[in-house]
């Protein structure tokens, strides 16, 4: 459980005899004023904790956040629609040579595309994994096929970039490609017409936004525990408030990681319609407070798990840190970074 994701509302973090301790109060019976009383949600020993996110109206006591602040344990608050809202991050380590280094090749040139370069591509292999994957269930979608061949076509276009600028294009395009194809992956009840967002108009883009915050959120938090700037990225563009690097590593886990686990839990039904409402004060639609809770279970299980399609016994988690080190190794001349690859073996 490296990441504790809490949303039941009213739900108060606290530390108590060397554990995380989870609780809520209600009446007994939810009948009249009677005296509340304390029910324990969860305890988690701190050692197996690596983030907290709460998510809607979930509070956390100021001895809780010390402590996590003492142990380095980041705290993220989320919006229920999942937006994300902010992160308590510990004391960075005074050891600011991998930051001078990471600064120094996104600052432009050839080290900068290069590892441009590797993101986009990676999302395109795994974008079309995950389609390969659909069309061998469905050999009779026409639209499975036009779109891998398209992507097949922009790996070509990938690999002679020669600037940020152009790579942004081919990865706007690939992604609308991808989406096109991805709409003849549900079957389970939870339709896909494409991607909307901003606010997300249906179920589907509601998990698939929402899903992207989550991991986004993870990696940013691994990134700063890894002594790198998660907000100075390589193709994404600096922006105010935009975590960059986050954003340029999220590339190649969309499809690998968010996608398939969207497409595995509105297939299985274990997500259906009267898992989400309106979302009266963004608009659109998101997930009620029941939904949460098994996105979240499901998640954190999805997480504990081997990447589905991806040549090792490592789980998601796992793989997200050897990325981020592969990176660091990278950035210090020890080896080349290289995206994980649906189908390939991936060697820690």
């Amino acid at each position: 459980m490296p990441t504790l994701y809490i949303t039941e509302p009213g739900a108060t973090v606290r530390f108590s005899t060397g554990s995380i301790e989870v609780t809520v109060s209600k009446d007994p019976d939810g009948s009249g004023p009677l005296k509340t009383q304390t029910k324990q949600l969860i305890e988690v020993e701190p050692h197996r904790i690596e983030l907290i996110a709460l998510v809607g109206r979930v509070h956390i006591t100021s001895y809780a956040t010390r402590f996590c602040l003492e142990n380095r344990i980041p705290v993220a608050w989320f919006k229920r629609n999942g937006d994300f809202l902010g992160r308590l991050v510990p004391e960075l380590s005074r050891t600011a040579d991998l930051r001078l280094l990471q600064y120094s090749a996104a600052s432009g040139g050839d080290s900068a595309l290069l590892l441009a370069k590797e993101f986009v591509a990676g999302k395109i292999h795994n974008s079309m994994s995950v389609l390969s994957a659909i069309r061998s269930n469905r050999s009779d979608c026409p639209i499975l096929g036009s779109t891998i061949s398209q992507l097949i076509h922009l790996q070509t276009q990938i690999s002679s970039a020669t600037e940020i600028e152009s790579l942004l294009g081919y990865e706007g395009t690939g992604a609308r490609t991808y989406f096109r194809g991805l709409t003849a992956g549900f079957d389970g009840g939870l339709s896909f017409d494409g991607r909307a967002r901003r606010p997300p108009p249906d179920p589907v883009n509601a998990l698939l936004s929402f899903g992207y915050v989550i991991l986004a959120n993870t990696l940013a938090s691994t990134l700063e525990a890894r002594n790198m700037d998660p907000y100075v990225g390589f193709l994404h563009q600096r922006r105010s408030g935009r975590p960059s690097l986050a954003l340029d590593l999220l590339e190649e886990f969309r499809a690998s990681v968010v996608d398939r686990f969207i497409l595995r839990m509105c297939n299985r039904k274990q997500l259906r319609l009267e898992h989400f409402e309106d979302d009266i004060k963004r608009g659109g639609v998101r997930l009620t407070r029941n939904g949460l809770r098994k996105f979240f279970r499901e998640w954190e299980a999805f997480m504990d798990k081997p990447m589905p399609g991806l040549k090792s016994v490592e789980p998601v988690e796992s793989i997200i840190r050897h990325q981020i080190n592969r990176l660091a190794a990278h950035l210090r001349g020890q080896c080349r970074y290289r995206s994980i690859r649906l189908g390939e073996v991936y060697d820690t």
